[in-house]
């Protein structure tokens, strides 16, 4: 938590979208070992900002991560924060793949 987590999010500002790419697999792998309370914390805001991303792969993992994040988190955050967010990539009107996923 304080030396592995920092590092890999501060990554998600990265120009190159493979290192974002990146980050959001680690997230998925961290996730289920942290548990809740720091998924919700630290890797949720940084999923949901990723979901705004201006690259389609990009978006189309963040997709995929949310439907792994929903067994990790409480009822109340997938309602208030996943859902808003696969609802906004649902309704993306570039990429088919991501539009999919979302659903």
């Amino acid at each position: 938590m304080q030396h592995l987590v920092p590092q890999v999010l501060d990554m998600v500002t990265n120009p190159h979208y493979l290192h974002r790419m990146m980050v959001l697999r680690a997230i998925s792998l961290m996730a289920p070992v942290m548990g809740s309370e720091i998924t919700c914390s630290k890797f949720l805001p940084v999923v949901a900002e990723a979901s705004k991303d201006r690259v389609p792969n990009v978006k189309f993992n963040v997709a995929k991560l949310l439907q792994s994040l929903i067994p990790i988190v409480d009822q109340s955050v997938v309602e208030k924060t996943i859902r808003q967010c696969l609802v906004d990539l649902s309704e993306d009107p570039d990429v088919v793949d991501v539009r999919y996923f979302a659903n």
